[in-house]
């Protein structure tokens, strides 16, 4: 696997994915692709100590110093947000909608840009008017391992 930034568009805007900067190749190689890929918002949903094993610790400050707004939800691997993440999820959501309808892009990393990243892409875009089936198709045409659990597609399928 090598680092890619997945986007899939939605009027002026779009949803992206993509692994930890690090994962594959060096921090400030991928971090340099991610930023080329125009994000105004990335969303970290892995755990610190992964974020530290790809020595992307760096990863709030550098976007921060770009003017890139940084939100993490810590959800472990092969997970779905715990309650605490859930609220946060909700607390957040209109930031990531108000990004993307107006002509921004919010991009989702976890540690292999699959499982988590998939999750809460396909779930922004519900929230946004895809059907689950439209979304999800449309994941898995760009990045087939995206989302990997039963638990992560009904947890993705749901709008608030």
């Amino acid at each position: 696997l090598v680092f890619q930034v997945v986007k899939i568009k939605i009027n002026s805007g779009f949803v992206g994915l993509c692994p930890m900067p690090g994962k594959f190749s060096s921090f400030h190689e991928d971090f340099s692709q991610l930023v080329s890929s125009g994000p105004k918002v990335v969303v970290t949903c892995a755990t610190t100590a992964e974020m530290i094993d790809c020595s992307a610790n760096s990863l709030p400050q550098e976007l921060q110093n770009l003017e890139i707004k940084w939100f993490q939800l810590t959800v472990d691997d092969f997970q779905v947000p715990d309650k605490n993440n859930e609220e946060k999820w909700k607390y957040f959501l209109p930031t990531f909608k108000n990004t993307v309808l107006s002509g921004g892009g919010v991009i989702f990393n976890c540690l292999g840009g699959c499982g988590r990243s998939g999750m809460f892409s396909m779930r922004l875009l519900r929230e946004m008017g895809w059907s689950a089936e439209h979304a999800l198709e449309r994941l898995r045409s760009f990045r087939p391992c995206a989302i990997e659990t039963e638990d992560q597609m009904s947890w993705a399928s749901k709008v608030d």
